[in-house]
């Protein structure tokens, strides 16, 4: 059974060493100390964990913007357990609490191109692409969810 908790401080050693196995496909080295920056601030409250069989599997959280705008962030799977299905759930959980408030009307987020189909197929749209942003050299696609052309 596949279970969604909310993030708590004794998950941190076993997401890094998740977020480590997503490196370099996924995540640049240097990253890693942005996401333990993330995961020690007050965004923890909107961080999740997916959980199989008593393992932590992967995680995803987001962070308002602004009180209409909130972003996808840190969403990673243990690369052994890709194409499950996980990362569909956990991105669909936040985007689930993201729309039953009110006042977001938009849900963004920041891949690359080795990602941004992903994130298609849950709904984003492609809002522009910078190339070679990352610190590996990939694109940088900022996508858009417009809830307003969703029923809430």
């Amino acid at each position: 059974m596949v279970s969604i908790r909310i993030a708590n401080p004794k998950d941190l050693n076993y997401l890094i060493e998740i977020f480590t196995l997503n490196i370099p496909k996924y995540f640049h080295e240097k990253e890693l100390i942005d996401f333990k920056k993330y995961f020690n601030s007050k965004n923890i409250d909107n961080y999740f964990v997916i959980i199989s069989k008593g393992k932590i599997l992967g995680a995803a959280g987001y962070a308002y913007e602004n009180k209409e705008t909130a972003n996808i962030c840190w969403v990673f799977v243990d690369p052994s357990y890709h194409n499950n299905g996980f990362g569909t759930k956990l991105v669909n959980h936040c985007m689930d609490i993201l729309k039953t408030n009110e006042k977001v009307n938009t849900i963004q987020l920041e891949c690359s191109n080795i990602t941004y189909k992903f994130y298609e197929k849950l709904g984003f749209k492609i809002k522009y692409i910078k190339k070679e942003y990352w610190l590996n050299k990939d694109d940088l696609y900022f996508m858009i969810m417009d809830l307003m052309d969703y029923s809430k």
